[in-house]
C-alpha cells in the first residue's frame, strides 16, 4: 500500500510540474508568433529605397482585417499570420507575413527576443527594411 501511495504522489507531482512548465511557457510568449506579438508595440526605424529614413511605431492586435492578428503601421492596417511550418498553417514561433488591406504592400518579419527585423515590398518595387524594439507602452 505504501509503495502505491508513493507512486501516486510522484505521478501527481509530475503532472503539476508539466502544467506549471506549460503555463510559464505560455506566459513567456510561447507558441506561435501571434502569442508573442499581439498586444505589443514596437518602435521601428526604417530605410526605404524611395524615401529618406523614417520611424514608425508598430502596434499588433486582433479584430482587424486578418482572422489571426494585425499590425498597424501609420494609418495602414496589415492583416497578418505566422508563417507555416511543415504542413501546418500559422504555426511559426518567430516569423510572420502581413499584407496591407488597401495598398499593394506586404511586410514580413522575424521576432528575436525584444527585437523585430522587418522588410516589405510594394507592387511598384518600393522596398523597406526596419529594425524594431519592444515598447513598454502602446503606440502614441
Amino acid at each position: 500500500m505504501k509503495r502505491s501511495a508513493s507512486f501516486l504522489t510522484v505521478l501527481v507531482l509530475s503532472a503539476v510540474a508539466v502544467l506549471l512548465a506549460n503555463w510559464s511557457s505560455a506566459e513567456a510568449g510561447g507558441g506561435n508568433c501571434e502569442g508573442k506579438l499581439v498586444s505589443k508595440s514596437y518602435d521601428c526605424n526604417f530605410t526605404d529605397n524611395d524615401f529618406p529614413p523614417y520611424s514608425f511605431c508598430l502596434e499588433f492586435g486582433t479584430g482587424g482585417v486578418s482572422r489571426y492578428f494585425d499590425v498597424v503601421l501609420g494609418s495602414a492596417d496589415y492583416g497578418c499570420a505566422c508563417d507555416p511550418t511543415g504542413s501546418s498553417f500559422d504555426e511559426s514561433s518567430s516569423t510572420f507575413e502581413c499584407s496591407d488591406n488597401v495598398d499593394p504592400f506586404s511586410l514580413n518579419g522575424k521576432i528575436k527576443g525584444k527585437k523585430l527585423s522587418v522588410q516589405g515590398v510594394g507592387s511598384d518595387g518600393e522596398q523597406y527594411i526596419g529594425t524594431c524594439t519592444l515598447r513598454s507602452s502602446p503606440c502614441p
